[in-house]
């Protein structure tokens, strides 16, 4: 799913909840703004857990040495953070459902 699907079935969701008075654009911006938000604080170094869906933490991966696979010169490959995602408990079992 991509960002713009994911816009489209919320608003599509919502409209037959029957709320008719939100617009597209609402719900595009709420999306954006909780999706940067999230990004700002994995950014900061916090954790972000949403109960049953899951946790997004940062894992930092060592510099390490390496080699160029080209010409085989070794290269040094900085310190570097990666996002984890761990699902909870309600998303394991969803998933797993299926």
């Amino acid at each position: 799913m991509t960002k713009s699907e994911l816009m489209d079935t919320m608003y599509q969701a919502l409209r037959d909840q029957g709320k008719q008075e939100i617009y597209r654009q609402e719900v595009i911006m709420a999306v954006g703004l909780i999706l940067d938000y999230c990004a700002r604080a994995l950014a900061a170094g916090e954790r972000i857990e949403i109960r049953d869906f899951g946790a997004f933490t940062l894992h930092t991966i060592a510099a390490k040495a390496g080699r160029n696979p080209k010409t085989g010169a070794p290269v040094d490959v900085p310190e570097k953070r990666s996002v984890h995602f761990k699902p909870g408990q309600a998303m394991r079992r969803l998933v797993n459902s299926q």
